[in-house]
C-alpha cells in the first residue's frame, strides 16, 4: 500500500505540452521495445567486451538476431524463448533465419 513518487525535471526548447508528451512517451517506447527486450533476452546489460570495436559489433549482431526472431519467429513465444527454440531446433532456427517453415 505504499506509494512512491518520482520527479523528473526536463530542458527542452519545446513550448507545446503536447510535443513534449509525445517525444518523452516515444523516447520511453524504444526503451520498452528494443533495449529492454535486448537486456532481459540477451542480457545486454552484462557485456564485458572491451577491445576494440567488440561491444558495437556485438551490440549489432544483436539487434540483427532480435529483428529476425520477431519478423520470422513465433510472435507467441518471448524473444528469450524463441531465442532458445531457435538453439535447439533446427527446423525452427531455419524458418528464423530464412522465413519460411520449409527445409
Amino acid at each position: 500500500g505504499k506509494q512512491d513518487v518520482q520527479r523528473r525535471f526536463y530542458l527542452t526548447s519545446l513550448t507545446q505540452l503536447d510535443d513534449f508528451k509525445s517525444t518523452v512517451r516515444h523516447h520511453w517506447a524504444i526503451e520498452n521495445q528494443q533495449h529492454w527486450v535486448l537486456d532481459v533476452a540477451f542480457s545486454e546489460d552484462a557485456n564485458r567486451a572491451y577491445i576494440n570495436n567488440q561491444r558495437s559489433n556485438l551490440a549489432l549482431f544483436r539487434r540483427v538476431a532480435l529483428n529476425l526472431l520477431r519478423s520470422n519467429g513465433t510472435t507467441a513465444l518471448s524473444a528469450k524463448r524463441s531465442r532458445m527454440k531457435a538453439a535447439l531446433n533446427h527446423q525452427y532456427r531455419h524458418q528464423v533465419i530464412f522465413g519460411h517453415e520449409n527445409v
